[in-house]
């Protein structure tokens, strides 16, 4: 196809050949009639007698006129060869000595015509003679313009869709590695997989997943102790809070051990029994305070009072609490020997590796799979911009060289 066009685009410059020589033979009459005429002209005298001033007018005017008439002359000067650029140049010169010709009459054609006027009818025929030449050449460079423009245009449209190829090709290629490197991850994931799923099942993680077990269920007991801290504790919230009033209206003093136990005990009465040292003297100051003060001076129903009073003498006389702190210390103990046992173990480690490499490789095969994605959107807005371009290919071939394009 590149071929052909480029073949083609010669046509018009040897159409134009074939008419070339009769427009440089027309060219070439017209130049010698004006060059006579104007040789004429210079010498011409009146035939009669005319007014002084009129001769006077007409002479200058004829200066003038035959001025001009010699430099549209010297324009209409014939190329080498019959070359394109050459023909454009040919063109141009025959419309600037047109329009010579024509503002020369314009401006000096009616003093000189007043004279000569057989002289400036036979200029006046020239100059549409060279005119209606000049729109011959003209019309046949516009034609063949056009068609070379065309043919341009279609080259440009096979080079447009060459790119289109080979950017086609690039993606193509592009998806084939991506594609290869899913592949590759999918089957590294496999085996990581599989060498997990085999750390999971052997005797020795069962182990470790026991001693897990066993964590989890010391530790749901730790947050049950804590809980019946709170509890026994918060029974005593209410006549706290009055001792506390009491204390704070001087109706009842106190040390300040018990000050502190008070204040500590209703911020945080948990965390406050178990980081307090053994045997929980802050604690057993507080409840030896508050149990003189139910017994004494502190408003209460007497139902009430009684209850909270047996509350008090349980926790100090059965250890509740001491004995609670006491188990979640050794709770707490068996946990931390089960943990260090656990983390010592290589297979959690292996096992933390493959989990974060299998981690790893899904997030990289995820990216992968957008990549893909990508490139087959692209290949595909590719594909059809191809489609687009051969079918304007086709139409423009057909159009400019009268061909069918069997294959593209």
């Amino acid at each position: 196809m590149r071929k052909r066009i480029v073949d083609r685009k010669s046509h018009p410059l040897q159409e134009i050949e074939k008419d070339y020589q009769p427009i440089l033979e027309k060219v070439s009459n017209i130049r010698g009639k004006i060059e006579s005429l104007n040789k004429d002209l210079v010498g011409a005298e009146p035939g009669g007698e005319v007014h002084p001033n009129i001769y006077k007018s007409a002479k200058e005017g004829k200066r003038l006129l035959t001025d001009k008439a010699d430099r549209a002359v010297e324009k209409m000067k014939a190329p080498q060869g019959p070359t394109w650029n050459g023909l454009l140049d040919l063109n141009e010169s025959l419309k600037g000595a047109v329009n010579l010709l024509r503002n020369a009459r314009a401006a000096h054609g009616r003093q000189v015509g007043a004279v000569f006027e057989n002289e400036m009818s036979r200029l006046g025929r020239l100059t549409d003679s060279l005119q209606s030449v000049s729109r011959e050449l003209d019309d046949s460079l516009r034609k063949g313009k056009a068609t070379v423009d065309d043919l341009d245009e279609t080259m440009e449209k096979i080079k447009e869709r060459k790119n289109l190829l080979g950017r086609k090709n690039d993606l193509e290629k592009k998806l084939g590695e991506f594609r290869g490197k899913k592949e590759e991850i999918e089957g590294e994931l496999d085996k990581e997989r599989e060498s997990l799923a085999s750390l999971e099942k052997s005797e020795r993680f069962e182990e470790l997943e026991e001693v897990k077990d066993r964590i989890e269920k010391l530790t749901r007991k730790k947050e049950e102790i804590r809980k019946r801290i709170g509890s026994k504790i918060s029974e005593l919230a209410r006549p706290l809070r009055k001792m506390s009033k009491m204390i704070e209206r001087d109706k009842h003093m106190v040390s300040s051990t018990v000050l502190e136990a008070i204040d500590l005990y209703q911020k945080d009465p948990v965390q406050t029994a178990l980081e307090e040292e053994e045997g929980l003297p802050k604690l057993n100051a507080m409840l030896q305070e508050l149990e003189s003060v139910l017994e004494g001076e502190m408003k209460l129903g007497e139902r009430e009072r009684e209850k909270r009073l047996e509350e008090v003498q349980d926790i100090i006389e059965n250890e509740k609490i001491e004995k609670l702190r006491e188990d979640y210390h050794r709770t707490e103990t068996k946990i931390d020997k089960l943990k260090k046992k656990r983390k010592k173990s290589p297979l959690l480690e292996k096992k933390e590796k493959l989990e974060g490499s299998i981690q790893s490789k899904k997030s990289e095969k995820s990216e992968i799979e957008e990549r893909i994605e990508k490139k087959e959107e692209e290949l595909e807005e590719v594909s059809e911009q191809i489609d687009e371009k051969s079918l304007e290919i086709r139409e423009r071939v057909e159009s400019a060289l009268n061909a069918q394009v069997e294959n593209l």
